[in-house]
């Protein structure tokens, strides 16, 4: 007889480019959550192979942790902006499929301990709410090309209660040509209905610098084209040393190489990890500085390092977000 799943159910979507960091994702749920849970993965037609499926599979064998793959259809209205693909609109669709409560985390994420106790504001929310979601950080430093400025939340975890679901279709069959469709969707339908949570479980990067030592985040997401997995991995010693937001990742990444020692997984995933390196598009949107200083920075090779260095030097007047040019501390700069 088939063992019962754990109540608790992580549902997520990918294209064969993230997956990678959904690998990370699985690592830091498992090693951090204190009660059991199952995992959904969705996927548009023909969008992820059958080689990353096995690998995601086995991972979460030796995490123990059952694992489901879910086929989405496509649909000419799951449209791509930007570095955002149509796999985003798979939310919508796996939430008609799964009536039972379940929280959806975007793959560009990691989670650290107290990230399950949203469980029970989701299982707790009334279908009148539609969703849960966390509250956004208000602050005058949220950067100017950030995704969904002036919308009520972030799509990047969602809460989704029990029972039906709205119509969504619909309305985006009608709506707008928009930045970030699918995220601003979710706002028109949910916006003023959704219960809302702490910011602590959808914790945007840019925001983690200015959280208080008691809103320590459960979830961190690194939204924005520009992903940890971009960077040279000679190069994050210097996110390391800055502890930015990135650092978080790096060390999820480390404790997943550090567990799959002796595994013959490790192979694959070191396949993975260059794959990802070359994801991306480049282009000249202004929210693609991080990513375009990310290739250039991986084409320059041995000289990335001293590139770095000399950049550095001149951190002060870019964005403190930028990796890894992250402003020299005090001690650093009287060593120079």
């Amino acid at each position: 007889m088939p063992q019962a799943l754990p109540k608790n159910h992580v549902v997520c979507a990918i294209d064969s480019q993230m997956t990678y960091g959904l690998a990370v994702l699985f690592s830091s749920l498992a090693r951090t959550a204190s009660t059991r849970f199952h995992v959904t993965v969705g996927y548009l037609a023909e969008t992820l192979s059958p080689q990353d499926r096995r690998f995601l599979a086995s991972l979460s064998d030796t995490l123990h942790l059952p694992l489901t793959f879910l086929p989405l259809p496509s649909n000419p209205l799951f449209i791509t902006q930007g570095h955002i693909s149509p796999t985003t609109f798979a939310k919508f669709l796996l939430a008609d499929a799964i009536p039972e409560a379940h929280l959806w985390i975007d793959a560009d994420a990691v989670a650290l301990p107290g990230w399950d106790q949203v469980f029970e504001s989701i299982h707790a929310a009334t279908p009148k709410k539609g969703l849960v979601v966390a509250a956004r950080g208000k602050d005058n430093d949220r950067p100017r090309s950030q995704e969904g400025e002036g919308l009520r939340f972030n799509a990047g975890v969602l809460g989704w209660p029990a029972g039906a679901r709205r119509d969504w279709l619909t309305p985006l069959a009608v709506m707008e040509d928009v930045a970030t469709q699918e995220q601003a969707l979710f706002n028109q339908l949910y916006g003023d209905s959704a219960q809302t949570v702490s910011e602590a479980f959808n914790t945007l990067t840019y925001r983690l610098e200015r959280l208080i030592p008691s809103q320590l985040p459960a979830i961190i997401h690194f939204a924005g084209a520009h992903k940890p997995w971009h960077l040279p991995r000679q190069l994050k010693h210097v996110c390391m040393e800055y502890r930015c937001p990135w650092a978080a990742w790096f060390d999820a990444e480390a404790e997943l190489a550090d567990m799959l020692t002796n595994n013959p997984l490790l192979e694959h995933l070191t396949h993975y990890q260059r794959l990802a390196r070359k994801t991306g598009r480049f282009s000249w949107r202004r929210d693609h500085t991080g990513l375009r200083l990310a290739k250039t920075l991986a084409l320059m090779g041995p000289l990335a390092p001293i590139a770095v260095r000399l950049l550095r030097l001149v951190a002060q007047w870019v964005p403190r977000g930028t990796h890894p040019l992250h402003p020299l501390k005090t001690s650093q700069r009287r060593s120079q």
